[in-house]
């Protein structure tokens, strides 16, 4: 029966490709490192106004004020950078 039951379950799991990498090779390997950095493109939005007001005090009105506000809480685009180094 139980056999019957597992042959079922193997017919409609998809057969795995001859190019990927065996689990046992995967398992012995070890990590060496990670390095992951996400960049938000509005955070550089935010820094250059900064850095504008900064070297330049200019008054701004309210209402460009809302507007970056909204569009740096809205902007979910990102660069995101991964490395991961095994040993």
């Amino acid at each position: 029966m139980i056999q019957h039951v597992r042959g079922k379950l193997a017919r409609r799991l998809p057969s795995f490709s001859e190019a990927s990498i065996p689990l046992a090779v995967v398992v012995q390997t070890a990590l060496s490192s990670v390095f992951f950095v996400t960049l938000r493109l509005s955070s550089l939005l935010v820094a250059g106004i900064a850095v504008r007001f900064v070297w330049q005090p200019v008054d701004v009105p309210a209402q460009l004020m809302w507007l970056v506000s909204a569009t740096v809480l809205a902007d979910r685009s990102a660069v995101a950078y991964l490395r991961i180094r095994r040993g």
